[in-house]
């Protein structure tokens, strides 16, 4: 994408990396950077760090790292030239694209653009529709609650979003890849993908309409349809009502999880600001990773029903294994959310919300429970909630769990305690218990003169032009630092004009190595960054001139050798060199060595 690299430099001076994350991610102050949980792998421990003077970040968990750009890319899975243009809109900062560019637009962009159109039409026509309107007034959705979600209707035509697409510009075939209209069977032309349904925008989390969910108003089956996969939407990688949810989410450090949009909506009007929906009982790992972007808490409400209840039992452990601390919400049978708050008002749902169960507490009662039905021994019961119980890391919650489990089950204590960590460990994997393991980081290399003057270049870049002229690519032995240096080198005019290193680096191999670099940069005054330059200047003069004596010294044993004189010229360099870097060295006098 030809972007003027000034573009790229205001863009960073104007969105300040810290405060772009911490809409993500919950940072705490710790020395000179910032900490807080992964947002790209599972963790219970802190192992991301973000230095907002260097404006880098890197996960020591999973070795990911940059800049502002790459987490941009990284987090809502784009390429360059998309979380260019998202990161301008956000700094006000006009992007410089020819002309033939802007007609090309991305296929993502383009998909947006559509999106937008049929949300556009599908909330006119909710608003001119009788038959939507009751259905919404039956579901005691206010106004204002519709607007705040985008809901639309999707009328019964076979051609009115195709038509309203079409007046607007979009091409047709992006929109038949976004999923809102079809190609009509044996005949030329579209028609629509949703008929007579209400409509729910889903929307990511920077605001751009991604996929639909259509709920029919009448008997029509499926009863929920939603968008299939497209370029910028795969099912189950997204959480309905995220967007909307976040700020209350993050306040208060918490998430409600509810399966249906109806449920979702009918509890953020009552008041509860920070539910999402999971479009399904479903759950997978990347839904379980966009919740903890937002909040480590999740309380789990699915319905009363046993299908609920079966998805809740589902779904723990593989919350929990991404690093989500969950309690369950017991709902009564055959109720959902909506059912409570319109009949029984907030009041109803907060004193389930307050009522709500470790999920620990959960997994070890609805085990007791297949004793109390007969489908367990109470020995094999046992198992499985120590299983459970292994998982939990505070020793004084642990014993309290066994005291508590051993009084349930009517069992000496010290049996329960006597099963061995591997027993349970095997007992879970028979269970089919997840079994995800972080794979290790890369070990720290150490810091070689060579890559302290990478990481002196990385977090003052007005010292590159120096270093310029005094160190040259081939003065690197470490093939993978002089390809990094050869790209600075190559990019000075670039950072000369305010673009970051690691933005020029952003697609090296070697970029989440750099960006540790760049972080593990102690603070120095301008004295002791000076020195510290002169030094490491020092040191490549000094093996550069090793390399020298080597060679020398090599060819006038060659010539010895072989019986011939050795130039003047050839001895004074040998003689010189060596006093630069022993002091007085012998004179190396000809057939002498």
């Amino acid at each position: 994408m030809p972007t003027a690299t000034g573009i790229i430099a205001e863009i960073q001076a104007k969105v300040d990396l810290l405060a772009y994350v911490s809409q993500y991610v919950t940072l705490r102050k710790r020395g000179r950077e910032y900490t807080g949980l992964c947002p790209f792998h599972a963790e219970k421990t802190p192992s991301f760090s973000l230095n907002a003077e260097k404006q880098v970040w890197h996960c020591y968990g999973c070795d990911a790292g940059g800049d502002l750009i790459s987490f941009v890319k990284r987090y809502e899975n784009v390429e360059f030239p998309d979380a260019l243009r998202m990161l301008a809109a956000r700094a006000g900062v006009a992007l410089q694209e020819s002309s033939d560019l802007r007609r090309r637009r991305s296929e993502r962009e383009a998909i947006y653009e559509a999106n937008a159109v049929a949300k556009a039409f599908f909330s006119d026509a909710l608003s001119k529709s009788a038959e939507a309107q009751a259905y919404v007034a039956r579901r005691g959705l206010a106004e204002a609650t519709c607007e705040r979600f985008g809901l639309g209707f999707a009328p019964d035509s076979w051609d009115g979003l195709t038509s309203a697409l079409a007046r607007a510009k979009v091409d047709l075939p992006t929109a038949a890849r976004a999923g809102l209209i079809s190609r009509r069977q044996n005949e030329e032309g579209y028609i629509d993908f949703f008929r007579r349904r209400l409509m729910f925008p889903i929307f990511n989390l920077t605001g751009e309409v991604i996929a639909f969910g259509g709920r029919a108003l009448g008997d029509a089956e499926p009863k929920y349809l939603n968008t299939k996969n497209t370029p910028v939407f795969t099912k189950g990688q997204h959480v309905y009502g995220l967007a909307v949810a976040r700020k209350a989410a993050a306040a208060q450090e918490a998430l409600i999880v509810v399966e249906g949009y109806m449920d979702c909506l009918a509890l953020h009007q009552a008041g509860f600001g920070n539910v999402v929906a999971t479009s399904g009982t479903a759950f997978t790992p990347e839904q379980a990773r966009e919740l903890r972007r937002v909040a480590n808490n999740v309380y789990l409400c699915f319905d009363g029903d046993a299908a609920g209840q079966a998805a809740t039992t589902r779904n723990v452990d593989m919350l929990v294994e991404e690093g989500l601390h969950i309690e369950v919400v017991t709902l009564p049978g055959g109720r959902d959310p909506d059912d409570l708050v319109r009949e029984g008002g907030p009041e109803a749902f907060a004193t389930l919300l307050a009522a709500s169960r470790s999920w620990t507490d959960f997994k070890i009662d609805a085990a007791i429970q297949r004793i109390e039905r007969r489908f367990a021994s109470k020995s094999d019961v046992a198992r499985q909630a120590m299983a459970v119980i292994a998982r939990v890391h505070d020793p004084i919650e642990k014993d309290q769990y066994i005291k508590a489990m051993a009084r349930k089950l009517d069992v000496d204590e010290a049996s329960l305690r006597s099963l061995r960590p591997a027993l349970v460990a095997t007992q879970n994997e028979r269970n089919g218990g997840p079994q995800h393991r972080r794979a290790p980081a890369p070990p720290r290399r150490g810091l070689s003169f060579e890559r302290e003057l990478i990481q002196l270049i990385l977090a003052r870049p007005a010292l590159l032009d120096e270093a310029m002229e005094r160190v040259a690519t081939e003065d690197f032995e470490d093939e993978e630092l002089g390809r990094t240096y050869d790209v600075l080198h190559n990019a000075r005019s670039t950072i000369a004009q305010g673009v970051s290193p690691v933005s020029v680096l952003s697609d090296a191999p070697n970029v989440a190595d750099l960006t540790r670099l760049a972080l593990s940069s102690p603070p120095l005054d301008a004295q002791e960054e000076a020195q510290r330059f002169e030094r490491i200047l020092e040191r490549f003069d000094r093996r550069r001139m090793q390399r020298r004596l080597y060679h020398v010294d090599a060819e006038m044993n060659r010539l010895f050798t072989e019986g011939k004189s050795v130039p003047e010229l050839l001895r004074d360099e040998y003689n010189s060199l060596s006093v630069t870097l022993r002091g007085a060295a012998p004179d190396k006098r000809e057939g002498k060595h």
